[in-house]
């Protein structure tokens, strides 16, 4: 008799209907929904979560950056402002805000009726985007985030879609804006976040202007008939004139995010406080933390993803500490925070582990032997579900790794993109501390599905988090159905509080989206494993359709052959009138250079000529196909063909990325049409022979 599978997951009786599966549920969801609040009378808008925080840690440090010294060109440690401080400065600049609108942008209106309003953001992530966010929150304006890499064609769409009439920016961004002023009627207001004044030697962030330039800006945008203030300028105003705070509703728009499809524009996702005051209430659910948190804060601010961790902080009582603007100088950031919850993504995380593979288990002499057994070892326990510690090999190997990230993690989350089971299961027995991988999107607010404390297997995301559901629903085209066995699988739908509401002046695709029953209809394809956990295993859209009849998700195939360290972007193209795959191939030149001058014979090759060379190609084509049998793919899975390209998939150059750096297929097909042509001429040569 089969032994009894230990459920993860409640499973909702008698909630099967033709089409769909059963319901299921968060273990203690079981005969509610609810989940608790986090105190009696607690607040459950964003604004009024940090004034609960200014109220009850107002001495605690809130928000840091690293000082920069212009003389010696480094970062030192990290400067805190306190609760209180940062709340004092909230409130004086949502009442500076206020002043240019009425100013500026509607001076016929009363004052307190200039509310409600979106408040542009455009920058990279730093302590006054933070502070202005907040501060057009204190008077009920809601966010919209443009991204740092957008182009500027999607930056004049999103201000137009959005009716943006006051945007606050890094000063960079200021000239952008205003060769684009014939192309954005509404705009009216710039707040730059860096002062006017000029800097001295020891300034947080160098500036790429100075003060001459600083006048050029201003008579520009004076011509242009745009009214230019700094961050200090907005606040002194605020502080002479202080405009009580208009405190949001729980049902009020807290932001506009813009999902970058990889087709048509993007669509603004109306993020609620009330999707906000879930996020405050279940994230302590499951981030095991054992005291306040403290958090990095270097994802962009314009995605959900990071905006739902720092509302978690905050509202928490918590520290975020602001990188030093290089993504390259994450480690020395993390070193000098020591933050104990560091959320993240593969990308990020496969750097980190071909770093640690490297100084660990393909070390040379005596340190690998070493840390292969250590790891062996470790592997062997996981698997066996001791968990991620090891009394012995911590105490030698693995606390040295672990002050690598500032040697103080509790908790790693990863998200925005499946990870690699390989990669995961070595970050758990290096980082000794939960690794945990989940689901969300941005119509969920970021959150939804996520591993348990006690999950340690690869390639399943976890269980619905408290007060959400989930079912899977038929998809005949890609043959994934709910009576599949022995476990079922279809498209994921959720609902419960982390739904968002709707997409901004869209009804129609709002309706496609969130369906009856307010069931959110995700895209993602999942399986509901035997212990009621779930998996990710296909998107919905990206398939397509071999000559043979073979379905292929090309997504799945890109994560495989991703994951080889002399790659560092690749695109999987076929199509319904070819039987096989072929693909283009951007190495990572630090790593593929070298082994490519050896398969070459040339040490004086550049890296150009190296992606040229018909010897490295064909090299790599049977390094990926070794991959693609290591990860069990089929026949027709494997690569036959690659393009080797030096020149990175981008947002403005060739367009191949979404601002949110997901991959345009029909964008990429475009560009390398003649390339994909030539390798089907050269299969097909081939075969005939």
């Amino acid at each position: 008799m089969p032994a009894v599978v230990k459920q993860k997951s409640y499973r909702v009786p008698n909630s099967e209907v033709p089409g769909s599966t059963y319901i299921i549920r968060h273990p203690e969801c079981k005969d509610s929904l609810e989940v608790p609040g986090i105190r009696d009378n607690y607040a459950t808008n964003v604004f009024g979560m940090l004034q609960d925080s200014a109220k009850n840690h107002g001495n605690r440090e809130f928000l840091g950056r690293r000082a920069y010294n212009q003389q010696t060109n480094k970062f030192g440690e990290f400067q805190w402002m306190t609760y209180s401080e940062a709340y004092e400065r909230v409130l004086k600049i949502g009442s500076g805000l206020i002043h240019v609108l009425k100013r500026h942008v509607r001076p016929d209106a009363d004052i307190n009726s200039i509310t409600r309003l979106p408040l542009g953001m455009y920058a990279p992530n730093r302590v006054e985007w933070i502070l202005a966010d907040y501060a057009g929150l204190s008077q009920n304006l809601y966010t919209v985030a443009l991204y740092d890499t957008l182009g500027a064609d999607s930056v004049e769409y999103i201000v137009n879609h959005a009716e943006i009439e006051i945007l606050v920016c890094s000063l960079d961004k200021v000239p952008k804006l205003l060769k684009l002023r014939e192309r954005l009627p509404k705009l009216k207001a710039i707040v730059s976040m860096d002062s006017f004044a000029p800097q001295t030697p020891d300034e947080t962030l160098p500036s790429p202007f100075n003060t001459s330039s600083v006048t050029v800006l201003k008579q520009w945008a004076d011509a242009s008939g745009i009214a230019l203030y700094d961050l200090p300028a907005v606040e002194a105003l605020g502080a002479a004139e202080p405009i009580h705070p208009r405190m949001p509703k729980t049902d009020d728009v807290f932001c506009l995010c813009y999902t970058s499809g990889t087709t048509g524009t993007p669509k603004a996702a109306m993020i609620m406080h009330s999707n906000m005051d879930y996020v405050q209430r279940v994230v302590p659910q499951f981030v095991p933390v054992t005291s306040p948190p403290v958090a990095l804060s270097y994802l962009p601010l314009a995605h959900i993803y990071e905006r739902f961790c720092q509302i978690y902080v905050m509202s928490s009582g918590g520290k975020i500490g602001v990188f030093s603007g290089n993504i390259l100088n994450i480690v020395d950031d993390l070193q000098t925070l020591g933050p104990n919850i560091f959320n993240s993504v593969p990308r990020l995380l496969n750097r980190i582990y071909d770093r640690l593979v490297a100084g660990t288990i393909h070390a040379p002499g005596l340190t690998g032997v070493i840390a292969r057994r250590a790891v062996a070892d470790k592997m062997a326990n996981l698997a066996a579900g001791k968990g991620n510690t090891h009394a012995f090999w911590d105490r030698v190997l693995f606390r040295k790794i672990k002050a690598l990230l500032g040697g103080n993690l509790e908790f790693v989350l990863t998200g925005s993109a499946p990870i690699d089971k390989n990669v995961l299961q070595f970050l758990r027995i290096c980082f000794c501390c939960q690794v945990s991988e989940g689901w969300g999107a941005t119509e969920t607010c970021g959150l939804g599905i996520v591993n348990t404390k006690t999950e340690n297997q690869a390639g399943r995301v976890g269980v619905p988090q408290q007060g959400m559901e989930l079912k899977l629903v038929d998809v005949p085209d890609m043959k994934y159905f709910s009576t599949d066995k022995p476990c079922p699988r279809g498209e994921m739908m959720v609902r419960g509080p982390c739904v968002f509401g709707g997409y901004y002046k869209d009804a129609e695709k709002t309706k496609e989206t969130i369906l009856e029953g307010g069931w959110l209809a995700t895209g993602d394809v999942g399986r509901i494993n035997e212990d009621g956990t779930v998996s990710i295993i296909d998107r919905k859209k990206n398939i397509f359709k071999l000559s043979q009849g073979e379905y292929v998700a090309p997504e799945a195939l890109e994560n495989i052959y991703g994951n080889d360290s002399y790659v560092q972007q690749v695109f999987v193209h076929g199509d319904s009138l070819q039987s096989c795959l072929v693909g283009v191939i951007v190495p990572d030149p630090e790593a593929f250079v070298p082994w490519a001058q050896k398969i070459a014979g040339s040490h004086n090759s550049t890296l150009e000529a190296l992606c040229r060379n018909e010897k490295v190609n064909a090299a790599m084509v049977e390094r990926l196909a070794g991959m693609g049998r290591k990860a069990k793919l089929q026949g027709y899975e494997i690569l036959k063909a690659i393009k080797i390209d030096h020149r990175p998939f981008d947002i403005e150059t060739n367009a191949i990325l979404t601002p949110t750096l997901k991959l345009k297929r029909n964008v990429a097909a475009d560009y390398y049409r003649s390339d994909i042509d030539c390798m089907y001429a050269a299969i097909t040569s081939a075969q005939k022979k």
